[in-house]
């Protein structure tokens, strides 16, 4: 049996750049979701997913790996699963 994926979660500020869907070019806090082994691998993923959608100057501010599944929070699911399945999944914060 193949061991499950790493899920790490790691908190980031990044400006919503000219190719951004929302290109204010302000900064935002947001919550990335990456499927990595190490942490230094998914902050890795977490840059390269932010610069496809069009964040400039992201900062990693902290991360931790996600170690109990079936503690992640109902409003998380679907963004840890997506990260499972793609890769990485983005939570932009309303306000930034």
């Amino acid at each position: 049996m193949a061991p499950l994926a790493t899920v790490f979660v790691i908190t980031m500020r990044a400006i919503a750049g000219p190719e951004n869907s929302q290109p204010d070019g302000r900064d935002y806090d947001l919550l990335v979701f990456a499927r990595a082994d190490t942490e230094a691998e998914a902050e890795r993923v977490a840059f390269q997913g932010l610069g496809q959608l069009g964040w400039i100057d992201p900062q990693a501010l902290r991360s931790g790996e996600i170690t109990d599944p079936d503690a992640v929070p109902d409003d998380l699911l679907a963004s840890f699963a997506r990260a499972l399945e793609d890769g990485c999944a983005v939570i932009v914060y309303d306000e930034p």
